[in-house]
């Protein structure tokens, strides 16, 4: 008996089941896509940015100890959002410590917190090797190359009578772009 009482409750929720499914279908759809966070070698790096030639690279060197790096990072996505159809590639590299798990998962928080969809990557050498590498002395730093893939500009705060801003990122992107 309670075999056949059962069985009425359930046809009545099973509608309710199907459409909450479809509702979780059609939100996924809509969901941003997945964000990829993956340590990288220099040489293996070096690889990656040749295979972008023919496109404008943005290369953002980045940490999540640096204030203005997280400051600045939504306006990164901006830049990548506004020209991604453009033949530009946006490429986050962070330079947090790989051997301070917290730290990398706290990265690889804030760039999916970001919907940075684009190339994310952290530097799996050393801090001080990373830097030396990159050639970079302090974060945040932007290197931006141009469609034959050398560098053209390096957007960084080592000067300190000029200390790079987001407009600069935006003319150096807008520059090149516009260069066909």
């Amino acid at each position: 008996m309670a075999g056949r009482f059962a069985w009425p409750a359930c046809a009545g929720i099973l509608p309710l089941c199907c459409l909450a499914a479809l509702g979780v279908a059609v939100g996924c759809s809509k969901t941003h896509a997945q964000v990829v966070f993956e340590p990288i070698r220099f040489k293996q790096w070096q690889q990656q940015l040749e295979s972008m030639k023919g496109r404008v690279v943005v290369v953002d060197v980045w940490a999540t100890w640096c204030a203005p790096c997280v400051e600045r990072f939504p306006h990164m996505v901006q830049l990548y959002n506004r020209y991604k159809e453009q033949g530009v590639e946006f490429v986050s590299m962070s330079v947090d410590d790989r051997e301070d798990k917290a730290a990398v998962e706290h990265a690889r928080q804030f760039v999916e917190q970001q919907h940075a969809t684009f190339r994310n990557y952290l530097m799996d050498e050393p801090i001080m090797q990373s830097f030396e590498l990159l050639g970079v002395q302090g974060v945040p730093a932007v290197f931006v190359y141009g469609r034959t893939g050398r560098l053209r500009y390096n957007l960084n705060g080592d000067d300190p009578n000029h200390q790079a801003t987001l407009k600069d990122v935006d003319d150096a992107v807008a520059t090149l772009v516009s260069q066909k």
